[in-house]
């Protein structure tokens, strides 16, 4: 079970602490879990800028070596 234990700051106010970091703990995996997805989507996102750059080189290729024989 999770230990607290209670701080005081006054007479009439209380915090409750908890010992184990369980909470930095889930942020901290929350936080990993994000930046994941996030490079896993910037990779996708650049694999098909890649693919498209290419595919536009190629065609201008094939079209200016077209003009230039059909000259």
């Amino acid at each position: 079970m999770l230990e607290t234990q209670y701080l005081t700051t006054g007479p009439m106010f209380r915090r409750k602490l908890d010992n184990k970091g369980q909470g930095s703990a889930e942020l901290i995996l929350i936080t990993g879990g994000l930046i994941v997805i996030i490079l896993l989507v910037g990779s996708y996102i650049s694999n098909i800028t890649n693919k498209t750059q290419r595919n536009l080189n190629t065609l201008l290729k094939q079209e200016r070596d077209f003009l230039i024989n059909k000259i």
